[in-house]
């Protein structure tokens, strides 16, 4: 038996005691001290979950702050112009340096936004170390039905970018298909301009992207239909928007945190909390909620439920963080690979 100790994550907040994993699975959940020295101690939490990303763009670099639609609106923007246009191994060295980073700060599992149809969706299949991803491809744009199961036969859904850049007939006709071959959907809403939420809600995503031009009656739409918000902070500062956090919260939706493209951001989920939380602090939240966001929602999005928090029984995918002494400190205060990361027997 192998013991990891230290303040442990229950679900809901943070107690003393220990975990142990066996064979790669969780034998034993306890109070207290561990009945053998444990092979590490610090901030015991469930693997971390990076919400939602764009990992193949990580090895473009441009001049300057594009704006949204210079730099990522399909499809001419500067990012779909590289995607096109740039070597398999380019891709998959982005991809692979883009996993492997999450690994190593915690994450075991991520949601990625895969454009570039069904081979897109195959490169991040043979690209990551971390096995935990929900891969989300992109068809063309137009309704075809043949595009969408060769998409669908290798990925676990459809992310679109959003419904200002698809038309209203087409983006009702693959949210058809996609819910009759039992897969996710997923969408970008609100990011640039408010978009419109009915028409989104009609097409039952599983969650929805960034919402930051939503108004609160828009969230609160998300809320009713049991849809979550994923926020992406970082790179929404970087267009010059502050994502209204508080708000989303306020809605009763869950909210979720994703780094985004790999052009913009390192994938650190605990960086992408800590701006989380430094916004959430101007509007007088408290650090409790940014807790639930990354332990909680995050893991909802990926796995569904509660979002699989550790239990005996369950393979080990767990994070140990350097602990100060203050957990919610240490979630939101990255320390780069001042982490150890469990997933079954493996370590990084």
């Amino acid at each position: 038996m192998e013991y990891l100790s230290g303040l442990v994550f229950d679900g809901t907040g943070f107690t003393e005691g220990y975990v142990g994993i066996e064979e790669g699975i969780i034998a034993e959940i306890g109070d207290g001290r561990p009945p053998e020295k444990p092979v590490a101690k610090g901030t015991v939490i469930p693997g971390l979950v990076n919400a939602h990303t764009h990992s193949a763009d990580g090895l473009l670099t441009f001049e300057g702050r594009p704006g949204i639609e210079e730099l990522v609106m399909p499809p001419n923007g500067l990012k779909h112009r590289y995607l096109m246009n740039a070597a398999d191994d380019e891709l998959i060295l982005s991809m692979r340096s883009f996993t492997d980073i999450m690994f190593r700060t915690g994450t075991t599992g991520f949601v990625d936004f895969r454009e570039g149809g069904r081979k897109g969706a195959e490169l991040i299949r043979i690209s990551s170390p971390v096995p935990n991803g929900m891969i989300l491809g992109r068809p063309s744009g137009r309704y075809d039905a043949n595009e969408l199961d060769d998409i669908l036969n290798i990925s676990d859904g459809i992310g679109l970018s959003s419904i200002s850049d698809i038309a209203a007939n087409d983006a009702d006709a693959i949210a058809d298909h996609v819910r009759k071959r039992g897969k996710v959907l997923a969408i970008h809403v609100s990011e640039r301009v408010r978009e419109d939420i009915e028409h989104v809600m009609s097409l039952s995503p599983s969650f929805v992207v960034h919402m930051t031009e939503a108004t609160d009656k828009d969230m609160r739409m998300c809320a009713e239909n049991n849809v979550a918000i994923v926020s992406c902070p970082r790179s929404n500062m970087f267009f010059g928007r502050v994502p209204p956090v508080d708000r989303m919260i306020a809605s009763g939706a869950d909210v979720a945190i994703g780094t985004d493209n790999a052009m913009l951001c390192v994938p650190d989920m605990r960086a992408e909390a800590s701006v989380f939380d430094e916004i959430l602090k101007k509007r007088g939240y408290g650090t409790e909620h940014t807790v639930r966001s990354l332990l909680v929602d995050c893991r909802k999005v990926l796995y569904g439920g509660d979002g699989l928090q550790m239990r005996v029984g369950m393979p080990a995918d767990i994070a140990v963080l350097l602990s100060s002494g203050d957990p919610e400190r240490d979630i939101t205060s990255s320390q780069g690979d001042a982490v150890m990361t469990m997933l079954g027997r493996r370590t990084g």
